[in-house]
């Protein structure tokens, strides 16, 4: 409890230009292929940070933290689906996903707006689907469109619950 209460007060001291950038880098890498699997859940990481830090910051201001790395997240796994034809060594990085790759390019290519909103809030697409999208080299402009929205709507989500305006049943 006491790790707890030390974690609370460290983040009640850092300044809203290190909160800001420190929540971009973890929505950033729970939204990156390779990085997330090395975090904790985002739903409790989010939650938490947000919990102690509503009450010396704004929910917007946490609300575009989150916001923005989620699409940084997005856009990362995009652009490394989109350069693994460059580079072959990412190929065999990708196989240890190939099985939920093949069956996203599959969704993807039927309904790919909607897929693409759909998976930032499935833990595991969350990366997997932008990634997908890049490598079938799907439009960018309409791939960075989708996942903003998405972004945006999922931080929203997270920023509600922390507030107590929306609940979660566990």
């Amino acid at each position: 409890m006491e790790l707890i209460h030390s974690l609370l007060n460290s983040l009640g001291h850092l300044s809203p230009i290190t909160l800001f950038l420190s929540i971009i880098l973890i929505t950033a890498g729970k939204s990156t292929i390779g990085i997330s699997s090395f975090l904790p859940p985002a739903s409790l990481m989010l939650i938490f940070i947000f919990s102690a830090c509503l009450p010396l910051y704004s929910p917007v201001f946490l609300w575009l933290a989150s916001s923005c790395g989620a699409l940084l997240g997005s856009i990362i796994s995009y652009e490394l689906g989109r350069s693994i034809y460059r580079f072959p060594r990412l190929r065999a990085w990708a196989k240890r996903y190939q099985a939920k790759i093949n069956r996203v390019q599959q969704l993807l290519k039927n309904k790919t707006h909607y897929i693409l909103f759909i998976s930032r809030f499935l833990a595991v697409f969350r990366y997997l689907t932008p990634f997908s999208a890049g490598l079938l080299k799907l439009p960018t402009y309409t791939i960075y469109i989708t996942s903003a929205i998405s972004a945006l709507i999922w931080s929203a989500m997270f920023v509600l619950i922390a507030t107590g305006v929306l609940s979660i049943a566990l």
